[in-house]
């Protein structure tokens, strides 16, 4: 299996959102949204994502004060926060964010919402940098946000992870697979890694391609169909009578997705 993102619908969508913050005219709102389920490469996909703009990074914990995410963000910027006030904490921030134009990426943002002081720092931020403030999180974090019109009077992109379709199943196994698969296997995958009424789980896909590679490594194939499958195979613990794949490899996979 290669190690690489892959150009699904969702992982497509957030990097338009993200060149549209990016590129918008001054005075422009510069906020997102990322959220969805999860198992269906939110984070992943943000982690590319942040490599790809020179993006700051920084997860949001339950225990958050103002100060304590302030100080989050100041490490990321190597900015030195020690005796400062809040108040020269935002604007070392700002000026910082501001001179390098770099967004500002807030994951777990869950844990914002409830807190007013929170919100208002963090769009405090916003207002004064100028810089796009990507936040992501869990289904139903946008509807917790619509209760702060503050942050959502500011919001320009929303982009909501759904789960996979036969497409974008497809485009993964030709993007990660060193063989060949089969309309037919991936159909069932796809069957299979899909909860009721919604689509297949990334994370539930990359494992049963790794699953289905060693399967047909083991058999010298270059190609695998769901015909090449032995009766009762689990796409997600491995072929009956061999281990699954290692902890360690579910890893290196699921960084790819």
């Amino acid at each position: 299996m290669k190690t690489k993102i892959v150009p699904i619908k969702n992982i497509f969508r957030m990097k338009e959102a993200a060149d549209a913050l990016l590129s918008r005219s001054a005075g422009m709102p510069g906020m997102g949204l990322v959220y969805g389920d999860t198992g269906y490469g939110k984070t992943t996909g943000c982690t590319w994502l942040v490599n790809q703009v020179r993006g700051v990074y920084v997860r949001a914990m339950s225990l958050w004060s103002p100060k304590s995410m302030l100080e989050a963000i100041a490490r990321e910027l190597d900015i030195d926060v020690r005796k400062m006030t809040l108040a020269a904490m935002v604007e070392t921030i700002v000026l910082r964010l501001g001179e390098t134009g770099r967004p500002l990426f807030i994951d777990e943002c869950d844990y914002l919402v409830d807190s007013k002081r929170l919100v208002d720092t963090l769009r405090d931020v916003h207002d004064m940098s100028a810089s796009p403030v990507i936040l992501i999180g869990m289904t139903g974090i946008d509807r917790k946000l619509r209760g702060h019109p503050q942050l959502t009077g500011r919001m320009a992109q929303w982009v909501e992870f759904t789960g996979l379709d036969g497409d974008d199943v497809r485009l993964l196994a030709d993007g990660l697979c060193e063989i060949r698969v089969g309309d037919a296997l991936l159909a069932d995958l796809t069957r299979r890694a899909s909860p009721p009424g919604g689509g297949a789980e990334i994370r539930r896909v990359v494992v049963g391609l790794g699953n289905v590679e060693q399967h047909a490594r083991r058999r010298g194939l270059t190609a695998c169909d769901a015909a090449d499958l032995p009766k009762g195979f689990d796409f997600f613990l491995g072929s009956p009578g061999h281990a699954p794949a290692s902890t360690a490899a579910v890893r290196k996979l699921g960084a790819a997705a």
